[in-house]
């Protein structure tokens, strides 16, 4: 189980440095720091509305044995998403920013109510980390 999470980390991160070097390349060292710079704000401020509370919410709904509602999955991918652009790197703020878009939204509400679904038909009563 180690290795594979070892390999997607260090394929994402050449990725992300792909990424990061192509679009300093267009734009310019300084502006690719600034663009970084700029998500990083933007996703503070999104994770500000949409933080913890959110993914305590959405875990409790599992443990009542019930799929998160509409509102809930909203807030919670909004709340990756937030994650998705404090982290640097070109991929996940695009994927960050495809989130918050509205029509695109839909899409990773459904995969997060899919996980949701999975986890309550296996039992787990958690979404991303076990209580201690």
């Amino acid at each position: 189980m180690f290795l594979p999470i070892t390999a997607v980390f260090a394929l994402g991160t050449g990725i992300e440095l792909y990424g990061l070097k192509f679009v300093s390349d267009s734009i310019s060292i300084l502006n690719t720091v600034s663009l970084i710079m700029l998500t990083f704000l933007i996703g503070i401020v999104v994770g500000r509305s949409y933080g913890k509370e959110v993914f305590e919410r959405i875990q409790r709904q599992l443990k009542s044995r019930e799929a998160p509602g509409d509102e809930i999955l909203n807030d919670t991918v909004m709340g990756v998403a937030s994650m998705l652009l404090i982290t640097p790197g070109v991929v996940t703020d695009i994927i960050g920013f495809l989130i918050m878009i509205p029509v695109t939204r839909g899409i990773f509400k459904q995969i997060a109510l899919n996980i949701s679904n999975d986890r309550i038909q296996s039992g787990q009563s958690y979404f991303f980390f076990k209580d201690h």
